[in-house]
């Protein structure tokens, strides 16, 4: 191969070289892509360089540089045929022949090849165009990614309308129809798609895991931070507005709060967190580097997180500079600010957990302490803070205590109480900014304990199989499809996800609705189902005051929508709290942490002096969570059995 023939011009004195000239002659010039910035009818188009695509030239074959160029022998034109097929990219069409350039070029004039009248064909430019661009940025935060190594194959012009999806490599967009456009030809819309795949990709095996509303909100971030817009999808309905708005004006999309079910609305959730991180970064950092840092924290985020909640940790992590969070995070305040708007900031607390206490003269001690704050952080600094108690029959009798504060740890003293007293209280912990209240659930937010001496009457902390001492459980209503009947006795295995405990409260076993310890169940009750579980039949002969105490950790959606209850000998003794406001309740009962819990199931109990308690979920089409788990559970007396005498004896219910 001939790459240089030159005539030398040299000294005619000394016959050293003093000039040269090439004698091979050559040619070349770009070929540019007339392709929309985002959309056909929202912004401006732009002639992008047909890059890295495979042409032949005279019938050689070749690839266009970065900037579209092609070069030949010359100095004539050159016939030239170009593919949207190369390094980056491949455009497939799903209703006939891939879209090929066929020209004759001549040197030093650029084409602009220009298809933005013909839908079919512009869907296939601007695909090859964004699919190209959207890789080689993520290279930008992904740098050592091994799937920004592969061609992005992209199908267009699908027969079907108004969507796109990525099936985890490929991505893959509809023809226009319904008042859609054709998806291909918009650039957030490829951009979003590419996200799943990336996120799809991204995931460490065995320690991250693919969450459909996580993916979502990661994707529409994707595509955001590289328009600088947060209202994406622009001119998805043939015109300039958004399908969705990452960061509405005067609104947050919070967690739990704004789960509906639905994974596109739920995205909202972490694409907002992840939009008012990267504003929070530029405020601190400057324009680049603040854009920069975010897309490297949210990618660093998706590679280990299992759903929307984890993503704070996760990010917390990559963050950190030397091995302790505990002690604070470069971005730390910006990164918290960002997690705490959307309800996504875990609850920072460890409340001591009193349940049965006996009468004392110096009152009942409470603590908290506040972990996860950085006092280096607005809001973070504590205060002070106060306990509000009362009694829970008599309304009139309650109080307020000042805490002291050690620390990150809050205590103060609940006054003596009465015996046979359930005393509930609150903790309202007072920050530079801010006010945390305790317990962290606003369907049920005040603590409880007993005061007083009792008689177990039936006690099991499941560390034994509750079946074998003669707890039942079954499905009441609704379809027999797997895991409808989920109660199952084993570790707890609870996550962010479905709010479920991460450990039981004593020992290593609970009881409760799936505990997601086998295939095809995902710690959630599953929809339109009725499913209880049963204790034995418990003899209560000779007590006149029983209750049942036990530890709960309980998720599930407002009682609009969805029920759990307790009952005693078939009657609801409890359930959880109904906003009653239509499709607006949306006060889900969402513990914590574990909740000492007691029920006066006194005027239930049966004429023979028996009595069987049941927890039931009862749950609608729509919204699912964890619900029950239970530990350490008894039914107990508030007094010493009476003995019976004569003919009383095995006929009734345990005295005056």
């Amino acid at each position: 191969l001939v790459t240089a023939k030159f005539m030398v011009f040299v000294d005619a004195a000394t016959g050293r070289p003093i000039a040269r000239e090439q004698l091979l002659k050559f040619a070349s010039a770009s070929i540019l892509l007339r392709v929309p910035e985002r959309a056909p009818t929202f912004g401006d188009r732009f002639d992008a360089p047909a890059l890295l695509a495979d042409v032949t030239v005279d019938g050689v074959s070749q690839e266009t540089d970065e900037l579209g160029l092609v070069t030949w022998a010359g100095p004539g034109p050159a016939l030239i045929e170009l593919s949207l097929r190369g390094d980056r990219a491949r455009v497939l069409n799903d209703v006939g022949p891939e879209a090929l350039l066929s020209i004759p070029l001549s040197d030093a004039t650029p084409y602009l090849w220009d298809e933005s009248q013909n839908e079919l064909l512009d869907a296939q430019l601007t695909a090859y165009w964004h699919a190209s661009f959207v890789r080689e940025y993520a290279r930008t935060f992904a740098p050592v990614l091994s799937f920004l190594n592969q061609q992005v194959r992209a199908t267009v012009n699908i027969d079907d309308i108004c969507n796109a999806y990525s099936d985890g490599t490929t991505i893959n967009f509809f023809q226009s129809g319904n008042g859609c456009a054709n998806t291909a030809r918009l650039a957030d819309v490829i951009y979003h798609e590419y996200g799943h795949s990336l996120h799809a990709h991204a995931i460490i095996e065995g320690v991250g895991a693919f969450n459909g509303a996580l993916s979502e909100g990661i994707s529409d971030y994707l595509a955001a931070t590289i328009t600088g817009d947060p209202a994406t999808a622009r001119g998805f309905f043939n015109d300039d507005e958004e399908l969705r708005h990452i960061d509405p004006p005067n609104f947050e999309h919070t967690w739990p709060d704004d789960i509906v079910g639905e994974v596109h609305y739920d995205g909202l959730i972490i694409a907002g967190t992840l939009w008012d991180l990267r504003e929070n970064l530029i405020a601190s950092l400057g324009e680049a580097e603040g854009v920069q840092r975010a897309n490297v924290l949210f990618y660093q985020g998706i590679r280990r997180a299992v759903d929307m909640p984890t993503m704070y940790a996760e990010i917390l992590a990559a963050d950190d500079d030397d091995g302790d969070v505990t002690n604070g995070t470069p971005n730390v305040c910006e990164i918290n600010d960002a997690f705490a708007r959307h309800g996504l900031r875990p609850s920072s607390s460890m409340a001591e957990g009193l349940g049965v206490v006996p009468p004392t003269q110096d009152g009942f001690d409470v603590s908290v302490e506040l972990v996860g704050l950085y006092p280096e952080c607005p809001g973070d600094v504590i205060v002070g803070g106060t306990i509000s108690w009362r009694d829970r029959e008599d309304p009139s009798t309650t109080g307020q205590v000042e805490l002291d504060v050690s620390g990150n740890v809050l205590s103060g003293t609940i006054p003596t109480q009465p015996e046979n007293t359930v005393v509930r209280y609150r903790v309202r912990v007072q920050l530079d900014g801010r006010t945390v209240s305790l317990p962290d659930n606003e369907a049920d937010p005040e603590y409880e304990f007993f005061v007083g001496t009792v008689t177990p009457i039936y006690c099991t902390d499941f560390e034994t199989d509750p079946i074998e001492e003669g707890w039942t459980h079954g499905l009441e209503s609704g379809e027999m499809t797997a895991g409808a009947d989920d109660w199952m006795w084993g570790e707890a295995n609870g996550n962010a996800a479905n709010g479920d405990p991460p450990k039981a409260f004593s020992g290593a076993r609970v009881f409760g609705n799936d505990l997601a310890i086998e295939d095809n169940f995902n710690g959630l009750y599953q929809p339109d189902k009725v499913n209880y579980a049963k204790t034995p039949v418990l003899d209560l002969l000779g007590h006149a005051r029983v209750h049942v105490q036990y530890r709960r950790w309980l998720n599930v959606e407002d009682g609009f929508f969805d029920q759990a209850t307790i009952l005693a000998n078939d009657v609801v003794v409890w359930r959880n709290h109904n906003s009653n406001d239509g499709a607006g309740s949306n006060t889900h009962h969402r513990d914590k942490e574990w909740r000492f819990h007691d029920v006066d199931v006194t005027n239930q109990i049966s004429p023979e002096g028996t009595m069987q308690i049941t927890f039931k979920i009862a749950s609608d089409g729509g919204l699912e969570f964890g619900g029950w788990t239970l530990d350490d559970f008894c039914v107990v007396g508030l007094d010493a059995p009476v003995p019976c005498e004569g003919d009383a004896c095995g006929e009734g219910g345990g005295g005056e």
